[in-house]
């Protein structure tokens, strides 16, 4: 039933478009119709598109002041009639490199390389970029993967970003804590988990503005595999990454050794639980033996004042 709500709103919307059919439409034309929108369209077997642009979220968004054409580059006045307008080549091939990920317009996709080429750059040599463009792999990521819709994008100072010093933890971690992805390309299960058990995990649960989180140490649109030597986080370069200014000058190879996201050592794990129930029991101890010693003094002092007055 919504996809035929979908259609004949699609419909409409290209009649209303039809006079101004020489000029592109501004964000205010598509949304005319992109904002009552409900439900998704199928664009293909097992791709469906959701038509519905909320008009308060995007226009707070970083792209709020932008035209739907400025991104959707292969769309114009008539975009119901399918992508016609030409596109630059460099866009183009940056599109169809990254297509196995982005079957919904791939096009506006790449488009972010015209804003942000050293970010896409970076992200192109990534191990990221290349388990897309390189592998074809469809579980890799792209820009949206990570900073969500590209039409509510927020700055990273706000709380509502995606990749704000207290989300990017659980952005990352979506999808590293997969048991198939970790399987599939080697690295530490429960990656999340571990993280949050950490010291620096902690730091950040508790408000810690200056906690590392993911990109901290691994970066963040260039980020490489832990294998390559040019890496943050490869062995030869923890001692430095580790011993910046900001976090630990003077980190020796024996302090970074112990900062990892592998699983506890069976001992350490039971030793942790261990001085837990340690502490708390040491503490439930002293509450309620200074509950009873209050309780004993009160009930001396009632039996005093009546044995005085018998």
């Amino acid at each position: 039933m919504r996809i035929w709500q979908g259609a004949l709103m699609l419909l409409l919307c290209s009649l209303v478009l039809v006079p101004a059919a020489s000029a592109a439409p501004d964000a205010k034309a598509c949304l005319a119709c992109h904002a009552s929108m409900q439900g998704s369209v199928e664009k293909e077997k097992g791709v469906l598109v959701n038509l519905n642009v909320d008009t308060e979220k995007f226009s707070k968004s970083v792209h709020g002041s932008f035209n739907c054409v400025d991104c959707h580059l292969s769309f114009t006045a008539q975009p119901h009639k399918g992508p016609s307008a030409p596109v630059d080549k460099a866009v183009q091939e940056l599109a169809n490199a990254i297509s196995p990920k982005s079957k919904v317009d791939a096009v506006a996709q790449a488009a972010c390389v015209n804003c942000h080429p050293d970010p896409y750059s970076a992200y192109k040599a990534s191990v990221h970029g290349q388990n897309v463009i390189v592998k074809k792999s469809t579980d890799g990521p792209v820009c949206t993967s990570c900073h969500g819709s590209p039409h509510y994008i927020q700055a990273r100072p706000s709380k509502e970003s995606k990749v704000y010093l207290y989300n990017i933890v659980e952005t990352c971690g979506k999808c590293h804590e997969e048991k198939f992805m970790s399987e599939k390309y080697g690295f530490s299960p429960l990656v999340w988990e571990r993280y949050l058990e950490s010291f620096h995990g902690r730091k950040l649960k508790l408000g810690h503005t200056g906690a590392p989180s993911c990109a901290s140490c691994h970066g963040s649109h260039g980020v490489l595999s832990a294998k390559d030597p040019k890496s943050p986080v490869y062995p030869a370069n923890k001692k430095e990454t580790c011993g910046n200014a900001k976090c630990h000058p003077g980190a020796t190879d024996k302090f970074v050794v112990a900062i990892t996201h592998k699983p506890f050592h069976p001992i350490a794990h039971f030793a942790e639980i261990g001085l837990i129930i340690l502490t708390v029991g040491t503490f439930m101890f002293i509450i309620i033996h200074v509950l009873l010693d209050i309780f004993a003094d009160i009930r001396d002092r009632l039996f005093r004042k009546g044995d005085h007055h018998g």
